[in-house]
């Protein structure tokens, strides 16, 4: 069985707007992309920007340094094929976002 850890509260989390924590030493992003939660290495793969400061709607995480845009599920760089972050399981249970350890 999958072990979720809690990183947070959804309510803690914006719509449209992304959050960053450390899990097991990584710096990783969350974002609420309008109830839909998804999670990415908070580190920019182009000039190495906080994703998190960054902004997501209908998926796409944008770098707010560059405006390199991101697949908010997989990862993928839409700016650039040649990039790519972590992309992270996430799920909500009980208002509490947790991430797949």
């Amino acid at each position: 069985m999958p072990n979720y850890e809690t990183l947070a509260k959804a309510s803690d989390i914006r719509p449209g707007r992304g959050k960053a924590f450390t899990f097991h030493g990584r710096r990783i992003a969350v974002f609420n992309d309008d109830g839909e939660f998804c999670a990415l290495s908070n580190v920019c793969a182009h000039a190495m920007g906080s994703l998190a400061r960054g902004r997501v709607k209908n998926g796409v995480v944008t770098c707010p340094v560059h405006g390199y845009a991101y697949d908010a599920k997989t990862g993928a760089c839409q700016t650039d094929a040649r990039l790519r972050v972590q992309a992270y399981e996430v799920m909500v249970e009980d208002g509490e976002v947790k991430i797949l350890q």
